[in-house]
């Protein structure tokens, strides 16, 4: 079947920083050429001989430019998708991640236009991918539109090859980075977020029967959310969720996924690090407020840390609407870390 050209996502002139004669050159000549020359690859290999008697050199090259059109088309297309906003609007939760995983926002954005800048002149892309199997994201450098994270879900691009820029800023590549990065939409980096996360996450879901087998429930709501809600799930301790990412806990070591939880003393961070950490093949249960990204995505870190970890499936709203009880702070739950 033939790979077909999708429309722009938005009016060519609507972007700030790029003219609509640069988006159309580039959607159409870079974006349509690879998806003409995919089809034109994909019709060759279905033309006799097979595979299996075709030259090993003839095969090899078309294999290797099969792979190469299809990421470019395949990251055009998600380029394209990261443009039409303000470069500034991002829901809370987005913002919760990466700073869970970069330790702010602006650490994200300093990297990732460092290394969108470190291309210039050059070629390649620069993505902002997600990675399942430790529930964390990631910058990553790609070049020639074959390399990539295995298994990674890439939720940003930012094309630097010159094609990308050159009719608006020349050699410039660093003011074609700013205006990039000036209209991001935040709105469709996060949907692609979410997605990405319950798909990787939806083999460890806790029904509410299950809580009642957990060594232990974490809270794990955004610090805002919790300290507005005057209650949790009985037995629970809250950790900050922006706390937890990668390397914060682990079955083995002395790091603690919960010591910048709050402003609790150090015997208490260390008292969550061994309710954590002990016993990691007995469950440990996770929740937010619907069971959405943010309950599934400590879930998911915990698991690479070795922590038999799942999440509350519906949240702690779907708890109260299924009638279950609920503790206030520090009365069968506890608000420390």
């Amino acid at each position: 079947m033939d790979a077909r050209l999708q429309p722009l996502p938005y009016p060519s002139d609507s972007l700030k920083g790029l003219s609509a004669r640069l988006i159309e050159s580039h959607h159409k000549n870079n974006y349509g050429g690879a998806v003409k020359r995919l089809n034109a690859i994909r019709t060759e290999l279905r033309q006799p001989p097979g595979a299996a008697v075709r030259p090993g050199f003839e095969l090899n090259g078309l294999k290797r430019e099969e792979l190469i059109a299809t990421n470019s088309m395949l990251l055009h297309e998600l380029y394209f998708a990261s443009l039409g906003g303000d470069g500034t609007s991002m829901e809370p939760a987005w913002e919760m991640a990466l700073t869970a995983n970069f330790g702010s926002v602006a650490s994200w954005r300093e990297e990732f236009i460092a290394m969108g800048r470190a291309l210039g002149g050059g070629s390649g892309w620069v993505l902002l991918s997600f990675q399942p199997r430790e529930g964390t994201l990631v910058n990553q450098w790609s070049a020639d539109h074959t390399h990539a994270l295995a298994g990674a879900v890439p939720l940003l691009a930012l094309d630097m090859y010159e094609h990308a820029y050159h009719l608006d800023h020349g050699a410039a590549a660093a003011a074609y980075v700013d205006a990039f990065m000036a209209n991001i939409r935040w709105a469709g980096v996060y949907q692609r977020y979410q997605a990405a996360v319950h798909a990787a996450s939806e083999p460890f879901g806790a029904t509410h029967d299950d809580v009642a087998a957990a060594r232990l429930i974490l809270d794990v709501r955004r610090a805002g959310v919790f300290a507005e809600a005057p209650t949790m799930l009985p037995g629970a301790r809250w950790v900050d969720p922006a706390q937890l990412q990668r390397g914060a806990v682990s079955a083995t070591s002395a790091a603690s996924a919960a010591s910048a939880a709050s402003a609790a003393s150090a015997a208490s961070a260390e008292s969550a690090e061994s309710a954590i950490t002990a016993a990691p093949d007995e469950p440990v249960i996770a929740y937010c407020v619907y069971g959405h990204e943010v309950g599934r995505a400590a879930a998911l870190q915990l698991r690479a840390a070795g922590i038999d970890a799942r999440f509350l499936v519906g949240g702690i709203d779907g708890w109260v609407r299924a009638g279950r009880p609920l503790a206030g702070k520090g009365a069968g739950g506890s608000a420390q870390p």
